[in-house]
């Protein structure tokens, strides 16, 4: 077979592959020729299978494992590091095991050759670094022996600084990334990096030193002794939660795990305020300062037709100390809850849900043609409805500043719901006022509005 001439001509060299399928596990110039046809038609999921055979067949090979193992790289890094991976066996793994026969294979002279046994190295300690939190050690030590036959590979230091960044051991991540300067150069994936796990530092001026070489307008804000931006636009940040135990009405299934999409005032270009609550189990809430990765993950579509980066969570920085009370409501006025907030002590939101969750799905993972029902909504995709839920229900989060007299609140809290057509419980005041009794009454008051909700809808 000879190279396809023009774009025109892959999908015919490609059947005429797969005719010569069983050729491909003996045939070293057929499977160079087949690598390189993968590369050509965008290394997609219809070709992931055959790619996986080649990295098996070819284990002796270093060039050919080098290949494929690049390839199922690519594959694997289209999914966010924030996710977890859905299933142990997947591209990042296919990769690995190859890898490490390889190494494996290697004769002394090729054992100690930076260009043998270093890339196969750096690369089992990438794809590792792609296999989860679980194969941590294994990646950090595949990356050890590669800088160890040659420390003057930047590129190297770069991506086990990658490793650490996101195993949230930012000192070992500014470290590495500093050696790779060192030899790369200000490279902008290195000053990013830099820049990023300088704040999670709270190494200020170093940010802002790297800031500034990105050519972005930074400053010290003295007052919180963290790098500031001004004027950056709203972000939307994505973080993974599940269904919480108190929902008994959600259309997603038990424990599904999913993304929800907050909104961020951001004070540099990797961290920022919450501005919006989570609604389901997750490990940020409204006013939350956290950090993120300078790569977005996804876009969103709003309501005026506008795409929005979604970037994904490194570290929460720093708490909020906000009070953020869930409750659930039985409105018989439209805009009843909504309008809460007015009869309330100044700074006091109002925040109803709309369940919005990105589903974490093996077939969207994989790139399987398939469509999602009902329970599988995807919060960040292009044209996405929320869940349905009975239109009476809501569901919602009270933030309360934390210098609000709660003693006062309960009463102005009392006033405004006695003034409202709703049914509320908000179990979480009365926990917080010290108040048992009146506690396990809105717990009670809970179950009830949900089992109010759930026959009415069977009945419509």
């Amino acid at each position: 077979m000879n190279p396809p001439e023009s774009t025109h001509e892959l999908d015919s060299a490609w059947k005429a592959l797969l005719g010569r399928r069983s050729q491909l596990s003996s045939d070293e110039k057929l499977a160079e020729l087949a690598l390189g046809l993968i590369g050509e038609m965008g290394n997609g999921f219809a070709q992931r299978e055959l790619l996986r055979e080649l990295a098996g067949a070819w284990t002796r090979n270093w060039r050919l494992t080098l290949g494929a193992a690049s390839l199922l790289l690519e594959q694997a890094g289209r999914r966010g590091m924030d996710e977890p991976p859905l299933r142990e066996d997947g591209p990042a793994t296919w990769a690995a095991e190859a890898l490490r026969r390889s190494l494996d294979a290697l004769d002394d002279a090729d054992g100690k050759d930076p260009e043998v046994a270093g890339n196969l190295s750096a690369m089992l300690g990438n794809a590792l670094r792609f296999c989860g939190p679980g194969k941590d050690a294994e990646a950090q030590e595949a990356f050890t022996r590669a800088i160890e036959l040659d420390p003057e590979r930047g590129e190297w230091w770069y991506d086990a600084g990658l490793l650490d960044k996101w195993r949230g051991r930012f000192d070992d991540a500014y470290a590495a990334n500093e050696q790779a300067r060192m030899r790369l150069g200000d490279q902008r994936p290195v000053l990013w990096n830099l820049a990023i796990c300088a704040t999670a530092l709270g190494k200020a001026e170093e940010a802002v030193d790297n800031w500034e070489q990105l050519g972005v307008p930074a400053r010290i804000d003295r007052s919180r002794g963290m790098p500031f931006v001004a004027n950056l636009p709203p972000m939307l940040l994505r973080v993974l939660s599940r269904t919480p135990a108190t929902d008994a009405t959600s259309q997603l299934p038990d424990k599904t795990v999913g993304f929800e999409l907050v909104w961020i005032a951001p004070l540099s270009p990797c961290h920022g305020v919450v501005q919006s609550p989570t609604f389901r189990d997750a490990p940020i809430d409204y006013g939350d300062l956290v950090l993120w990765d300078g790569a977005p993950v996804a876009a969103h579509q709003t309501s005026t037709g506008n795409a929005v980066p979604v970037f994904p969570l490194l570290e929460i920085l720093r708490p909020g100390d906000e009070r953020r009370w869930p409750f659930v409501a039985l409105e018989r006025e439209p805009g009843a809850v909504r309008s809460l907030e007015e009869a309330l002590p100044e700074g006091v939101r109002v925040f109803i849900q709309q369940e919005r969750v990105e589903h974490h799905c093996a077939a969207c993972e994989a790139g399987e043609p398939h469509e999602h029902g009902a329970e599988s909504v995807s919060g960040s995709a292009a044209g996405s409805a929320p869940v349905p839920v009975p239109a009476s229900l809501l569901r919602g989060k009270l933030i309360v500043p934390f210098g609000v007299n709660l003693t006062e609140f309960r009463e102005a809290w009392k006033s405004a719901v006695k003034a409202r057509a709703i049914s509320i419980a908000l179990p979480a005041l009365y926990e917080a006022v010290g108040d048992p009794k009146q506690t396990g009454q809105e717990h009670q008051a809970w179950r009830g509005i949900e089992g109010k909700a759930l026959r009415q809808k069977a009945r419509a």
